[in-house]
């Protein structure tokens, strides 16, 4: 009897699929630094500049969803074919997109950290992680990617030869990223009261459960 045991066995995926899914790794690097330049490095330091810190606090979180529209378009010459993949087939995609994942996890923790040394509660700071998680990192990248297929079989049945397809769905990547960006940041500036509140609460749970205990 053979027993097979649960695992992706990541290292061998490259491997396994060599044969049918072509990678050019010059392609493949250079599109990583252009993504970590442009969306890491210059757009946040525009956003510093300007002063839209709200923006900010909640951009810098969401770069994984960055990356899943500019991914589902591949970019120019297709040097972000590979950037942040749904479903990694090869070493390549699975090593950006962890490190894209890494990014945006260091942005919030540090937001979280910079709030509660900021206010002296621990409580305010944890409070912002209970949108951020949800708006940034758990939710919506499948959403994202869903609605940019959908639209693209919805252009594609009324077969507008004269429309540029892929660049109307890129577009309407980049607005969903941008309305929830800014979500976030407007729930985490008029609400923080309110999830404080609430995270303080969860806090003294192990006080309560004493008292009753």
């Amino acid at each position: 009897m053979t027993i097979n045991n649960y695992s992706q066995n990541i290292v061998n995926i490259h491997n396994e699929k060599k044969d049918t899914i072509e990678v050019d790794i010059k392609k493949t690097v250079l599109g990583f630094i252009l993504f970590f330049i442009i969306f890491v490095i210059l757009i946040p330091v525009i956003l510093f500049k300007s002063q839209m810190y709200g923006i900010l606090e909640a951009y810098m979180p969401n770069l994984d969803l960055i990356a899943t529209v500019i991914s589902w378009h591949g970019g120019p010459l297709k040097i972000w074919d590979h950037l942040y993949p749904p479903t990694p087939l090869t070493i390549y995609g699975f090593y950006s997109q962890t490190i894209i994942n890494y990014m945006a996890l260091l942005g919030l923790t540090y937001i979280i950290t910079r709030e509660t040394q900021r206010t002296g509660s621990m409580a305010r700071g944890w409070s912002m992680a209970f949108i951020m998680l949800l708006m940034t990192y758990l939710l919506p990248g499948q959403f994202v990617s869903w609605i940019m297929d959908k639209t693209k079989d919805l252009l594609s049945e009324f077969k507008l030869n004269f429309i540029d397809t892929e660049s109307i769905v890129v577009i309407m990547g980049f607005s969903i990223v941008s309305i929830i960006i800014a979500s976030e940041a407007l729930v985490l500036h008029n609400f923080k009261k309110n999830l404080e509140h609430m995270a303080k609460k969860i806090i003294n749970i192990p006080k309560w459960l004493k008292k009753i205990i």
